[in-house]
């Protein structure tokens, strides 16, 4: 009995789905006006650590309009840390220092990301409980930044979706939704943080966080050491 073949998605939605990365679409309208001011692709990642940064302040110590600040300083970091790559390969500048630099500024930034969020739930609640949940995200983050440069970037066999053509014309639905959520995640984290501080909701995201990454870095710990075996 042969399985039931997924059928590939209508041409709407992955017309629609073409779109995601969001953020990437806007960066490929941003980094040639960049390119031609001038801008480095070192300076567009530095210019991100201080829009991060900066988020991670207005996360911490904010009211809600001040927070919503923070949501688009959050905005700039993920259209920067996306421009200073399209630079590197536009204007042929790309260094084995741009790419450690843009790896360490991707960890300070989410790890002081989910600092501020528990810190200020922690302040609204009188709860120490959600700063401990921001500490666990942010410590997850760092041992899945760390295990990359021990083990490896991907273990073999992994995927490397990108772009909705990587999927193949045959894939189907639930591939596109596996690639949207994906790219949310990732990507478009910063889509995520926007909709969730417009409503003072950013605390959701802790338990969640706190939780994910230690299954992550475990199921890549996992995935190498098997790797490594075979």
């Amino acid at each position: 009995m042969t399985a039931a073949r997924l059928e590939p998605p209508p041409l709407r939605v992955r017309t629609a789905m073409e779109q995601f990365p969001l953020i990437r679409v806007l960066s490929r309208a941003i980094t040639p006006r960049l390119a031609a001011f001038g801008m480095t692709p070192n300076q567009a990642t530095a210019l991100g650590l201080v829009s991060g940064l900066a988020a991670a302040a207005c996360f911490a110590l904010g009211s809600l309009p001040v927070q919503l600040l923070g949501a688009g300083l959050f905005f700039l970091y993920y259209l920067f840390d996306h421009c200073d790559g399209e630079l590197a390969r536009m204007c042929g500048l790309a260094s084995r220092f741009g790419a450690y630099f843009d790896d360490l500024v991707d960890w300070g930034v989410h790890a002081a990301f989910f600092l501020a969020v528990g810190y200020h739930a922690m302040a609204e609640a009188g709860e120490a409980l959600w700063m401990w949940l921001g500490v666990a995200a942010a410590l997850g983050g760092t041992v899945n930044a760390a295990l990359p440069l021990v083990l490896g970037r991907v273990p073999e066999g992994e995927p490397q979706v990108s772009t909705l053509s990587d999927l193949g014309q045959d894939a189907g639905w639930w591939h596109v939704a596996v690639f949207a959520f994906r790219g949310l995640a990732r990507a478009d984290f910063w889509l995520i943080v926007v909709g969730l501080a417009l409503g003072g909701w950013l605390w959701v995201l802790l338990p969640a966080a706190a939780i994910g990454a230690q299954v992550f870095w475990l199921l890549y710990l996992s995935k190498s050491a098997r790797r490594i075996v075979t």
